[in-house]
């Protein structure tokens, strides 16, 4: 028999070592070669299921708004005045036990069973000042819908991955409104995406840098952002920043990127 190639008992002629190993190495530069375009086609894929998260949320906020006398999200009572005599209303975030969360009243459907069952948890045990520290023992999950988890954030805390621009509370804007600070409805914010370990379910401009995953796909596309009009957008942070506020531009300063 050959030192240069193996035979078969039947006479066919077997690969030798050396071609096996040109073959492994060409599979290998092959694969080395898709995976980049892999990587980047599941990222999309995932950016476009955050999309549409995002898009079924302003469906969800649009039921809101034809029940609620066009307020576009719940928000809890006015708190007392400030210095210059504005009450803004209270939000229904971490400051409130995982039942009483916005998200609760709203009409998710997958949420009727956490509605009826038992808590639990005693909510007269939760502390709302616990700050960015998830208090153990409430679970935020049962009273959130999976809508509201971008595929790209892995384990967020408080099951969610998207938060609301609360300025738009504060300003009293509702649906129909057309006080932008010169902007259209299809640039000013609703929500957008919020850091993995960040607890928050609003946003605003004073903590957008600590609140806002600024690139959750792609450093050069940035984040996606549910719209006024009820489109989504993909945009760097200097671009949300400034759709996030529109009112209070002018006294303001936008970090870059």
């Amino acid at each position: 028999m050959s030192n240069r190639s193996i035979r078969h008992a039947g006479g066919a002629r077997a690969f030798s070592l050396v071609e096996l190993l040109v073959v492994i190495g060409i599979i290998a530069v092959l694969i080395g070669l898709l995976m980049p375009t892999l990587s980047r086609a599941r990222a999309q894929a995932k950016s476009v299921q955050c999309q549409s998260n995002l898009r079924q949320l302003g469906v969800m906020l649009q039921t809101y708004v034809n029940e609620n006398n066009g307020w576009l999200f719940p928000v809890g009572p006015d708190g007392p005045p400030d210095a210059s005599g504005n009450a803004l209303p209270t939000t229904l975030g971490t400051n409130k036990a995982p039942h009483e969360r916005w998200p609760m009243y709203m009409h998710f459907s997958e949420l009727r069973p956490a509605m009826s069952n038992p808590l639990p948890y005693d909510p007269s045990l939760y502390d709302g000042m616990a700050g960015n520290v998830e208090p153990p023992g409430f679970p935020a999950a049962p009273f959130t819908p999976k809508l509201l988890l971008c595929p790209s954030d892995e384990n967020p805390y408080e099951a969610h991955s998207y938060v609301l621009n609360k300025h738009l509370a504060d300003k009293r804007i509702r649906f129909g409104s057309k006080n932008f600070g010169g902007l259209t409805n299809s640039e000013v914010v609703v929500a957008g995406e919020k850091r993995t370990t960040i607890r928050d379910y609003y946003m605003e401009m004073g903590d957008f840098d600590r609140v806002v995953e600024p690139y959750r796909h792609g450093v050069t596309r940035g984040s996606n952002y549910l719209k006024f009009d009820g489109h989504v957008d993909t945009n760097l942070p200097r671009e949300a920043l400034t759709n996030l506020d529109p009112w209070d531009l002018k006294s303001t300063t936008q970090p870059s990127g």
